[in-house]
């Protein structure tokens, strides 16, 4: 079948958890509702959407964003 790969202007559903430098988790949808946004469109921080261009459903992945590369 055809696997939807992240792509501009695609609707991108993750579920997140996001920590600081010590571990601490300081956001998380686990549990809850899904993150969904349109990739491309500068919705979400600019250094996650870099990590997540390219692949496809059901990738895990842990991504470090610099600061720079987030709010």
């Amino acid at each position: 079948g055809h696997v939807m790969q992240v792509a501009t202007d695609k609707v991108v559903v993750i579920h997140y958890t996001l920590k600081n430098a010590s571990g601490e988790v300081l956001d998380s949808s686990s549990g809850g509702d899904p993150l969904a946004y349109i990739h491309g469109n500068g919705n979400i921080i600019p250094g996650l959407e870099e990590a997540l261009e390219g692949k496809v459903a059901g990738d895990k992945l842990n991504v470090s964003i610099a600061p720079d590369k987030a709010y």
